[in-house]
C-alpha cells in the first residue's frame, strides 16, 4: 500500500517540529544559570568583585571596553604569584579559554560578565563567565 504525499507531508513536518523541540530543550537544560563567579574556589557577585577592584579600559578592534582590571582582580583575591599560573576562563554554555598572565594585564571583566583582551583574537574573548579556575 502506498502513502500520498497528502499525508507524509503533514508526518515529517511533525517530526521536524518534534526534533526542534527536544533540541531546544535539551541546550536550555544544559545551560549553567547562576549570578556568581567563582575565582580561586570562592564565589563572587560582579558587583563584590567591582567595589573592591580597579577599573581599567582597554581598546580592541570594536571600540573601548571599560571593566575590572583582570591582573588587579587576582592581585586582590590572594594569588600569591600571579605570574606563575594560567587562568582558564569558563562560560555558561561550557566554552573555555585558557591565559597567561601576560594577557591578563590586557584584559578586564565587564559589568555584563564578559572578558575581553585588547590586542588579541575574539577567539579569546568568552561571555557570561562563571568561572574563572586558577592553574
Amino acid at each position: 500500500m502506498f502513502i500520498g504525499k497528502e499525508k507524509i507531508i503533514p508526518i515529517i513536518a511533525m517530526i521536524v517540529l518534534l526534533i526542534g523541540i527536544f533540541s531546544a530543550i535539551y541546550v536550555n537544560a544544559t545551560q549553567i544559570n547562576k549570578d556568581t563567579i567563582t575565582i580561586n574556589e570562592k564565589e563572587f557577585t560582579i558587583e563584590q568583585l567591582f567595589r573592591f577592584t580597579l577599573s581599567k579600559t582597554i581598546l580592541t578592534d570594536e571600540g573601548e571596553k571599560n571593566g575590572i582590571a583582570l591582573d588587579d582582580l587576582i592581585y586582590k583575591i590572594g594569588i600569591e604569584c600571579g605570574e606563575c599560573n594560567e587562568y582558564t576562563f569558563k562560560a555558561k554554555d561550557g566554552y573555555q579559554q585558557t591565559v597567561n598572565c601576560d594577557l591578563m594585564q590586557k584584559g578586564v571583566l565587564t559589568d555584563y560578565s564578559r572578558v575581553y583582551f585588547s590586542d588579541t583574537a575574539h577567539v579569546l574573548w568568552v561571555r557570561d563567565v562563571i568561572e574563572i579556575e586558577v592553574r
